[in-house]
């Protein structure tokens, strides 16, 4: 006789009780854990509805067991209170996995990531399908056509930055606190398209952390531990928004124009990957080889994308200059070490774009200087674009001298001085003095 064990989650979606109702569960042994009744308890004391509804459906698949051949036990450890108040970090799913593995079982569940971890353990399983996928997902309710990024957050009002005027608008889409359910149906409508959609690409996947990409969207998905309560964040590619035009063209000129040290600065920090696509696209219709490197496994891209080789993007960098194309983009710069990247494409001949979000050009000098010198510098960077969500908004010029900086008296000596040049006219200075960075403003200087 099949041994079915069900978790939490086909107990309260009522997937368990469907499959018995259309009698494709029947004549076999359903176990249920009793970490799973107990977590379930322990909801409906706080008088949610979650637990409420999914003690019903155990009561109803009593019920209705007999007709069915279903013979109907417990099993398993109880819980303590500890592992109940850490339910939500996966510590209730492990006890009913070790329910299926220790009863040799099939476990049953509506949860990706559990399916996906008794997958890894070896657990025989079954993922169904939470509930009838709607027309739209959930979250696209808030999706309103100026929305960039869009904000739900477990017990709080949802939120978006809306497109207005060309600047980004924090605006409440909602007077009702977004719910634990609202959250968890968005999560299982993401993992089941990503199950079935070939141009999904799944950047992480992990029991509290779930970020991927599909329809135009990167989706991000928090769980407790790592977040204090459940979170989604939507991200819309801008080039829905904006016209290519006034994102893309920018960067494809100054490359056209000879510049091989292009910094891209992403301002509002944007979904920038559909740019950075673009932007090889572009440069391969112009005869120029392109490269995407980047930290996301993506299956789908349109043009050459190279992921982490054994996890370590040095490597990969490595491997391309084998062969060097005439630019590589780095699609998202986060770390230092990212930055070293493009240092190294440019000093093996290699032009690079690369995309860091940052919210000023000072911010941006300082964390280059922490992997550079300001001499290289200038021979690393001769392009930076300040990009904002309404397309690029400032392009500067790379220069550099030795000279006394303005501002400066000349007793203090020449130094090394990096201008950042805007239309002709220097706006920044950028030189040291006992080794500290200086970043002027030249303008601000003037006005004093």
């Amino acid at each position: 006789m099949e041994k079915i064990i069900p978790d939490t989650s086909v107990l309260i979606n009522g997937a368990l009780l469907r499959l018995i109702e259309a009698g494709e569960v029947r004549d076999c042994e359903l176990i249920i854990p009793l970490a799973a009744v107990d977590e379930l308890q322990a909801q409906a004391s706080k008088g949610r509805d979650i637990g409420l509804r999914g003690l019903e459906e155990i009561k109803r698949i009593r019920e209705i067991s007999g007709e069915k051949g279903i013979r109907i036990r417990f099993s398993g450890e109880r819980p303590s209170l500890d592992d109940i108040r850490l339910a939500r970090s996966g510590r209730i799913d492990a006890l009913i996995r070790d329910v299926a593995r220790a009863e040799g079982g099939v476990l049953y569940t509506s949860d990706y990531v559990q399916a996906l971890v008794a997958e890894a353990e070896g657990i025989p399983v079954r993922y169904i399908e939470p509930y009838q996928r709607p027309e739209e997902p959930a979250y696209k309710r808030y999706l309103r056509p100026d929305v960039v990024n869009l904000y739900l957050r477990d017990g709080v009002k949802p939120y978006a930055e809306v497109l207005r005027n060309g600047r980004l608008e924090t605006v409440m889409l909602d007077d009702k606190p977004c719910s634990e359910e609202l959250l968890n149906e968005v999560l299982e409508e993401v993992m089941a398209v990503a199950r079935v959609k070939e141009d999904t690409d799944i950047i992480m996947l992990r029991p509290e952390a779930v970020v991927l990409e599909m329809d135009d969207y990167r989706i991000r998905i928090l769980k407790p531990p790592l977040s204090d309560r459940m979170e989604a964040v939507i991200q819309r590619n801008v080039l829905q928004l904006v016209p290519e035009g006034d994102v893309v063209e920018p960067i494809i000129q100054e490359c056209s124009s000879g510049r091989y040290g292009v910094l891209v600065l992403n301002l509002d920090g944007v979904y920038s990957f559909p740019i950075a696509e673009r932007v090889a696209e572009k440069l391969w219709e112009i005869g120029l080889d392109t490269r995407i490197i980047g930290r996301a496994r993506r299956i789908n891209a349109s043009a050459p994308y190279y992921s982490p080789l054994d996890g370590d993007l040095e490597k990969t960098l490595h491997l391309i200059l084998l062969s060097p194309p005439d630019y590589i983009i780095v699609d998202e710069v986060f770390e230092s070490r990212d930055l070293k990247l493009m240092k190294d494409a440019r000093l093996a001949g290699v032009g690079v774009i690369a995309f860091k979000q940052s919210r000023s050009i000072e911010t941006a000098i300082i964390s280059l200087m922490e992997v550079m010198s300001l001499p290289l510098l200038s021979q690393v960077i001769d392009t930076i674009i300040l990009m904002k969500c309404s397309g690029a908004s400032e392009i500067f010029h790379v220069s550099a001298s030795v000279r006394t900086p303005s501002g400066l008296s000349p007793e203090s000596g020449i130094k090394h001085v990096i201008e950042l040049i805007r239309a002709g006219e220097t706006v920044y200075e950028i030189y040291e003095v006992d080794g500290r960075p200086i970043i002027l403003n030249i303008r601000k200087l003037r006005t004093y």
